[in-house]
């Protein structure tokens, strides 16, 4: 018999190309803007690198606790409306930002306005993974991921490369920066809110996507904020813990290295006096919050739908592979991706290439984009074609080959002659690395992309899942940035590269542990299967 399928189709005349790009293009610009762009824009106007970096790192946290945010969305409105709700709120946003940065107080009013549209990108990149995954068929979904990771990426290239060059083109014709990245921002914003119109006529209508409120068995929208309160700061008291308990564990490995075994240099890892009272103090202040946030969890969350949604998750069966499988497969790339951009720069003595800044723009807008491109598109048809089961071994091994190519510049350190030309740059070694390593990383992230789709349709709460996949992913890059920075510190690039190399293996062993139900290595509809 066969079983019903749980997947809407599109409308007959909507085409996932008339509304995937454009909304995927769309999601990078908040996320890159927030995250890349403010910095140089702040830069510009002449704020302290140590402001700069505290508070654009404080207004990106939304986007590392969509995990907890998943649920609200999922049972708060239609994916569609979230999606467009957010696009508004997001437009606004930039523009806003825009007109007070000529403002007195400009830096703490922008950073503000650009806090509130972090979040409002966060719950928007929820529901528009949600939406994706209601409105696509199950191998439409694989078809054509490979085109929502290009045209994300392009979305951060348009913030990171184009806007950046608007800006520093006007001030060299005499606007002063604040001016100059005002018509910036407010040519992005009015972009920006074109595309929300012209998605507010693409985007279709997937029946699947409904609001489960009060009289579908949900919660009251008061109530669901409430929970998702509890729940955030079960989350944040936990990664704040976290992160004080590994610079107090790293203080003691310092102070007694002597006493286990010579791991490098460990100076960097020592913390003043004052510094190991003010972690301590915090450390306890989170266990605290922890414990109250898992009693209130307990008492007023685990017995509804939100708490159903977490615990239908994380009570699925293969759980620790998939686990470990989002928190290792990308761990070496994302080690990679921290530091690449300093491995290029740094001087020869340091263990660097002693690329300028107009070389490292030459490669990675170049040769980079088109490889990530091509990659992306390659990994989405190949995934769609063979099936996860028979195509994520090579895809994987894409995404990991070349960092032994990174192993071997660090060791030979070719360089580039500081007036060579573009040609020169594009023909030298390190751009055929830089290509191969982008490809590589569209080409295997495909599958992660794919992988994480599925896990999130064996239950009922699409969005939330999804959401959980993908904030514990951001957890790994985050914690992979970390470990990158400790690791250089001790061992230089040489010695990161080979620890690289290390860290993949666990995410490679995962993929003969992951469950993967048996139709799921074919390209076949879900109506098709026999019971």
């Amino acid at each position: 018999m066969a079983l019903p399928s749980t997947n809407p189709v599109l409308r007959p005349a909507t085409h996932p190309l008339q509304f995937t790009p454009l909304l995927y293009f769309m999601q990078a610009i908040p996320v890159t803007l927030v995250q890349e762009t403010s910095t140089i824009i702040f830069k510009n106007l002449g704020v302290e690198n140590a402001n700069i970096v505290y508070w654009t790192s404080l207004i990106a946290l939304p986007w590392s606790l969509q995990m907890f945010l998943g649920p609200f969305v999922d049972q708060t409105a239609r994916k569609r409306d979230w999606v467009l709700g957010g696009q508004l709120a997001i437009a606004i946003g930039i523009i806003v930002t825009a007109f007070v940065l000529n403002w007195p107080d400009a830096f703490l009013i922008s950073i503000g306005v650009l806090g509130v549209t972090a979040i409002f990108s966060a719950m928007c990149n929820i529901a528009t993974d949600g939406f994706y995954l209601l409105a696509l068929k199950p191998e439409d979904q694989a078809r054509f991921v490979g085109f929502n990771s290009t045209f994300y990426r392009l979305g951060r290239l348009f913030c990171s490369g184009l806007l950046v060059y608007w800006a520093g083109r006007l001030t060299t014709l005499g606007q002063k920066p604040a001016q100059a990245w005002f018509y910036v921002l407010v040519i992005c914003g009015v972009l920006y809110g074109i595309g929300r119109v012209v998605l507010h006529f693409t985007l279709p209508r997937p029946e699947a996507d409904i609001r489960v409120g009060p009289s579908e068995g949900g919660d009251g929208v008061g109530k669901l904020a409430i929970q998702t309160a509890v729940v955030l700061a079960l989350g944040l008291s936990a990664i704040v813990g976290l992160g004080n308990a590994r610079l107090l564990i790293a203080d003691q490995i310092a102070r007694n290295v002597d006493q286990i075994a010579y791991i490098g240099s460990t100076e960097t890892w020592k913390l003043s006096s004052e510094n190991i009272v003010g972690n301590q103090v915090w450390l306890a202040a989170m266990v605290a919050v922890f414990l109250i946030a898992r009693q209130a969890y307990r008492q007023f969350i685990a017995p509804t739908t939100m708490g159903e949604s977490f615990r239908t998750y994380f009570q699925q069966s293969g759980i620790m592979a998939i686990l470990g499988f989002i928190l290792f497969y990308r761990f070496g790339e994302a080690m990679v991706g921290k530091l690449t951009a300093l491995f290029l720069l740094d001087p020869i003595a340091k263990g660097g290439l002693a690329m300028t800044t107009e070389h490292v723009g030459i490669v990675n807008g170049t040769v980079g984009v088109i490889g990530i491109v091509l990659g992306g598109i390659a990994g989405g048809f190949t995934v769609s074609k063979l099936g996860l089961r028979r195509a994520f071994i090579p895809l994987a091994l894409a995404m990991h080959v070349p960092n032994l190519m990174y192993l071997w510049a660090s060791t030979a350190q070719p360089q580039i002659a500081r007036g060579a030309s573009f040609f020169e740059v594009v023909g030298a070694p390190i751009s055929g690395i830089i290509f191969i390593d982008q490809f590589g990383y569209g080409f295997g992230f495909a599958a992660y992309f794919v992988y994480l789709m599925w896990v999130a349709q064996r239950g009922k709460f699409h969005t939330a899942h999804y959401a959980m996949g993908t904030g514990l992913g951001a957890l790994c890059i985050a914690t992979a940035g970390i470990l990158s920075g400790i690791l250089f510190q001790n061992f230089g690039y040489v010695g990161f590269y080979k620890w690289v190399i290390a860290l993949s293996i666990p995410g490679m062993l995962m993929l003969f542990l992951i469950p993967l139900d048996e139709h799921q290595g074919r390209n076949i509809k879900v109506d098709e299967i026999a019971d």
